[in-house]
């Protein structure tokens, strides 16, 4: 019985590959390993090109998405502060609370994922303009 190239284990005669170690025995395996391991490169190198163009964009999204909530988060909490005694103060310093980006990502905690920002901007404005009508109301 021939002896693996590679790590000396025993193996039979029509075996293409070693059982211990997987190294092939002959040159048809050798070729067919070489095939497939040039088949999935390429395919992963063309699934990691189409993703990272993807990703680029995504995530210059998420960076104008996340500047403009520390901006208009600000933009809030500063208003909010200016009329806390008033209770309409509250609900303006909540709402401008909630559009600073870390404070999405702790609603992971409680949600299972992130909410969306489009949703919570919605929300902060909401308790913006209720803040406003309370604070002109009282």
């Amino acid at each position: 019985m021939p002896e693996c190239t590679n790590c000396g284990t025993q193996v039979g005669e029509s075996a293409n590959f070693c059982p211990n170690c997987g190294k092939p025995q002959n040159p048809t395996a050798q070729n067919r390993l070489d095939q497939k391991i040039e088949k999935r490169a390429s395919q992963q190198a063309s699934q990691q090109a189409g993703s990272s163009q993807s990703t680029s964009q995504r995530s210059q999204r998420d960076e104008l998405i996340e500047r403009a909530g520390y901006a208009f988060g600000f933009i809030f909490v500063v208003s909010a502060v200016s009329v806390l005694p008033s209770p309409g103060g509250v609900f303006t310093l909540l709402g401008g609370l909630l559009l600073f980006p870390p404070v999405r990502q702790l609603s992971a905690r409680v949600f299972g994922s992130p909410l969306k920002a489009e949703f919570n901007a919605a929300v902060a404005v909401v308790l913006m303009l209720l803040g406003t009508a309370i604070h002109y109301i009282l």
